[in-house]
């Protein structure tokens, strides 16, 4: 049995308790809004409610030795209805704009993330096109080579023909085979 005092203490406690955790849940609910994997949201509000209900057991606790009575269970939803239907709308702003300012330095990271990924793009893009060049420049070196080297054969036959003729005079070249 629980003294009058310590049952006040409690119906006290349990009623800020209700009000404390309809705040700090509507702050939480708002600022994980912006989650939209519900699985990471499942995590918060699970440890949320580990967390609240252990913090709530720890004040409990000195005052009724933890316990806690069906009565009080109806006061502490009390205090959570009364923070809803008069407080909400007061707190709500401030939510809103703890949210804004996150979200707006998230953005701003987010900006910066994407500025400096476009000039790593840009400067990567450069670098290919330095490097394509430097391909090409070799390709036309390479081809520039091959042809000469096939002039100075084609030159070489043609001199080799043209000896032939002067030491056959009469004596007709054979004809190449076409493929």
């Amino acid at each position: 049995m629980i003294l009058l005092p310590q049952q006040f203490q409690a119906l006290v406690y349990h009623f800020f308790s209700g009000w404390v955790f309809a705040l700090t849940w509507s702050g939480m609910n708002r600022l994980t809004w912006h989650y939209r994997r519900h699985f990471v949201r499942w995590v918060i509000e699970t440890l949320y409610f580990f967390l609240f209900v252990t913090l709530m057991y720890a004040g409990l606790l000195p005052i009724t030795g933890g316990q806690t009575q069906t009565y009080l269970i109806a006061v502490f939803v009390l205090g959570a209805a009364v923070y809803l239907k008069f407080y909400a709308m007061t707190f709500s702003p401030l939510f809103e704009g703890l949210v804004r300012g996150i979200v707006r330095q998230l953005t701003g990271f987010k900006k910066q993330k994407a500025k400096s990924q476009a000039a790593f793009k840009h400067r990567q893009e450069i670098r290919h096109k330095k490097r394509d060049e430097k391909r090409q420049n070799k390709k036309l070196k390479h081809q520039k080579k091959h042809h000469e080297k096939q002039l100075k054969r084609q030159k070489k036959e043609e001199k080799r023909q043209i000896k032939r003729s002067r030491k056959h005079p009469g004596r007709v070249p054979p004809k190449e085979e076409s493929d």
